[in-house]
């Protein structure tokens, strides 16, 4: 059993960097969207913005990220390219409606 005292405090910590940019840039550019008479596509993120507004939101998506963060470790300390997959699919996965969001901007602004 490995010794917690001398594993790194998070496995992946670069990962985590990019994943809470990414995070970061979703809700700017959700609110962007949204500014300009979009709408959030998340069911789920839709009825928090309803409900709490911005505050709620960032609330929302920030404990999201947390949740991941926290799969990421869990899982990474029992098999470690597994935690490694799902930190890098979380990723992928967050700058995929950021991506959407900016073309989308920039094809109708």
């Amino acid at each position: 059993m490995p010794n917690p005292f001398t594993q790194p405090p998070v496995l992946y910590p670069t990962h985590y960097v990019w994943l809470v940019f990414a995070s970061a840039l979703d809700i700017m550019f959700t609110w962007i969207v949204l500014h300009f008479g979009g709408w959030e596509v998340n069911g789920v993120a839709q009825r928090v913005l309803e409900r709490y507004g911005l505050p709620g939101i960032v609330l929302f998506k920030f404990a999201m990220v947390t949740l991941v963060i926290v799969l990421c470790e869990s899982i990474g300390r029992i098999n470690n390219p597994a935690g490694r997959r799902l930190a890098t699919a979380a990723i992928i996965l967050t700058f995929l409606p950021v991506t959407l969001a900016a073309l989308q901007l920039l094809l109708h602004g």
